[in-house]
């Protein structure tokens, strides 16, 4: 029985040296690897942080590592002078007295990685942050340069500021007080104390959409290329752009080659065919029409839709990706609608409709 029972007991030796023969080589196979620390004041991204007596800052740490898991990101946080700066195991640093320390953030993991952060404490303090204007209306991609006045009080106040947005896909602003309008909408650019005194000023940018009027000149002939996408659906809109046409005649281009068209009846034909069965027959697969027009038919033009329209060339301006809704200049779209004879258009299209010279007048608003 004694025999028996020892035999037993050493199968379940065995069986526990193997259990924990397995799970030592399942926790190697879960290796932890730092491969880095770093830690910044949270306010300015800095490594240096210059801080009022009495004060408090806080330091964003980040550790990179595999497995990516948040027990394998902890850290400690000690410091080399405890009469100057006091941190809390948070990462939270307290100034105590004028000097300087040395904050030093180690992995729990691996404590051969670990990151430093020079703290420097001083007497004087800012009192008070303000700026030039509390509210400013841009228009998009315009820029406002807003300007702080940072008061303070003692010698060696640190005067460095933080600028911030509330809504950067409205407004951006940059390290200098540069605010760039992104879209239209609201957003609140915040200027801030970098010395734990936390002294901050406000100011709301409105930014709004430009609207371009382009307003056709009056009896100012212009020279204008429809190029179609479909040449089987071609014929109503050519008989369309016929009805605006100063010429008797209009020019059909079909594959490179000029044909000219006449109007009967407000059909538009090729030697007595309609343009879409002079194409089917030559096997044209690019059909352009070109005429002349009063500038103040521009917009009955331009603004029709058709799916077989490809572009619309005015002047030495090119429309493409043409919907009832919007357009494209030189690859840009532009939203628009048409108020009479005038095309109001989403956004500022002055530069780019410049090649349209005389043709039009263009306002911005």
């Amino acid at each position: 029985m004694k025999k028996i029972v020892k035999s037993l007991m050493l199968a379940l030796a065995l069986v526990f040296a193997f259990s924990v023969s397995a799970g030592t080589t399942a926790e190697a196979a879960k290796k932890v690897t730092v491969k880095k620390v770093a830690s910044v004041d949270k306010l300015t991204g800095k490594k240096t942080i210059k801080i009022t007596k009495g004060k408090k800052a806080t330091l964003k740490t980040t550790v990179t590592v595999t497995p990516n898991k948040a027990a394998n990101k902890k850290v400690t946080y000690k410091t080399s002078n405890k009469k100057v700066a006091t941190v809390s195991k948070k990462g939270v640093i307290t100034a105590k007295k004028t000097g300087t320390a040395k904050i030093t953030v180690t992995s729990t993991k691996n404590k051969k990685k670990k990151a430093t952060v020079k703290v420097t404490v001083v007497a004087g303090k800012v009192t008070k942050v303000s700026l030039n204007k509390s509210a400013a209306t841009l228009k998009v991609g315009a820029t406002e340069t807003l300007k702080a006045t940072v008061k303070t009080k003692g010698k060696k106040a640190n005067k460095t500021v933080k600028w911030t947005s509330s809504n950067e896909k409205v407004a951006k602003v940059s390290a200098k007080g540069v605010v760039t309008a992104v879209a239209p909408g609201k957003a609140t650019i915040t200027v801030k104390s970098t010395d734990g005194t936390n002294k901050s000023a406000k100011a709301t940018i409105t930014v709004e959409e430009y609207k371009t009027t382009v307003a056709p000149v009056d009896k100012k002939e212009v020279s204008i290329e429809v190029e179609f996408a479909d040449v089987t659906k071609v014929q109503a809109d050519i008989d369309r752009i016929a009805k605006f046409s100063n010429d008797k005649e209009v020019v059909v281009n079909l594959d490179g080659k000029d044909y000219t068209a006449t109007v009967e009846n407000g059909v538009v034909k090729i030697n007595g065919k309609t343009v879409a069965q002079s194409a089917k027959a030559m096997g044209a697969k690019k059909v352009t029409v070109k005429t002349t027009i009063k500038a103040d038919k521009i917009a009955a033009v331009t603004a029709f839709a058709p799916a077989s329209v490809k572009s619309v060339k005015v002047g030495t301006v090119t429309f493409t990706d043409i919907t009832a809704t919007s357009f494209k200049v030189n690859g840009t779209a532009y939203t628009y609608t048409v108020e009479g004879k005038n095309i109001v258009v989403t956004g500022n299209v002055a530069e780019v409709l410049k090649g349209m010279g005389d043709v039009v007048t263009i306002t911005v608003k």
